[in-house]
């Protein structure tokens, strides 16, 4: 996994907020965009919807290649183990995985691909694999094709980067004939934060803003999973983060803002990854200095790559793994809000 494709860095995400197709969904989640198309062996053939169109997969996938963000953690999770999937390159491992990955991955098993600027299709297509597995990415529809070349691929069901962790861990499940583990997996994660929530009221009705700072600034809307995660615990979208919404009319992940306008989307409770900075260079620059989160010692700022790529790529083993880290951050955060 490229985790330049999909972080704040200034160059990558630029360019990934410029490049992002417009899309509209599908359908309302991943309920509705699958639909299995017959009974065979373990619910095979099934298909399944997507933004593109839909993929039909015939057999259960025995070789399997994933890219964009989480879904070797689904097949992880899941007991099956990919043939390839993309190398990381933000807060990897010695191994080149994440930190949530790294007690799972076997190097003669899992070939690591390098998606930094584009996909190596000719290495894919080299594992000969039955299925690809995309459903959390922003390509458009000629790489889809491609893809599709290859092998069934399974594309994310509605706008680029926003497939909901849950609706990602439905869709692969579908995807390896394992509906019934997949949900397992959802009400394990969702009992999870449920209990982080009830642990901490504090968190409840609090305003939040997920923001990314430095050369660059950018502000996570409503249907980032970084931010539905932080939602699922109690917190609520700050005013300025919703009307910024308003305005999201190609509906991105994330929108630029102004360092002049960042005091705009301040909340209750600032959650700031200031990667490219210091936590203390952050404080200490004038303009963040002065939003009133930093001042009363309600931002949580967040300089570790790791922590911020478990925060960020939400899945049912990141979320685990980064919790312990995080919720102590946040409850300080929130409790000096009150």
């Amino acid at each position: 996994m490229s985790w330049s494709r999909r972080t704040r860095s200034a160059a990558a995400v630029a360019a990934l907020l410029l490049s992002a197709t417009a899309l509209t969904a599908c359908g309302s989640g991943a309920d509705e965009a699958a639909a299995p198309s017959g009974e065979s062996g373990a619910g095979f053939p099934v298909t399944l919807k997507n933004t593109f169109g839909e993929t039909t997969i015939k057999e259960k996938p025995a070789r399997i290649v994933t890219l964009g963000w989480n879904a070797q953690d689904v097949v992880y999770a899941l007991g099956e183990t990919p043939v390839g999937m993309p190398k990381v390159t933000y807060g990897p491992t010695k191994d080149g995985v994440t930190a949530w990955d790294a007690d799972k991955f076997d190097a003669s098993k899992t070939t690591l691909l390098d998606a930094t600027d584009s996909y190596p299709y000719e290495k894919i297509a080299a594992l000969k694999p039955d299925v690809i597995l995309a459903p959390y990415e922003g390509f458009d529809e000629t790489v889809y094709k491609t893809l599709s070349g290859i092998a069934p691929t399974v594309a994310y069901p509605g706008a680029p980067w926003q497939t909901t962790w849950q609706d990602q861990t439905t869709l692969i499940g579908k995807a390896l004939g394992k509906s019934a583990e997949a949900g397992q997996l959802v009400a394990g994660i969702k009992d999870r934060v449920a209990k982080v929530a009830s642990e901490h009221p504090e968190f409840k009705g609090k305003t939040i803003s997920v923001g990314s700072f430095g050369a660059d600034n950018y502000v996570y809307m409503p249907g980032d999973p970084r931010v539905q995660i932080l939602n699922e615990m109690g917190f609520v979208n700050a005013p300025g983060v919703q009307k910024l919404e308003e305005t999201n009319t190609k509906k991105e992940f994330a929108l630029p803002i102004s360092k002049e306008k960042v005091a705009d989307i301040d909340a209750d409770v600032l959650v700031a990854y200031v990667d490219g900075l210091s936590a203390a260079k952050f404080a200490a620059d004038p303009v963040y200095a002065a939003l009133p989160s930093v001042k009363k010692g309600t931002a949580y700022v967040m300089d570790d790559q790791q922590v911020i790529s478990g925060m960020s790529a939400v899945s049912v083993l990141s979320v685990p793994w980064v919790l312990d880290k995080i919720v102590p951050g946040l409850a300080k955060a929130a409790a000096a809000a009150n």
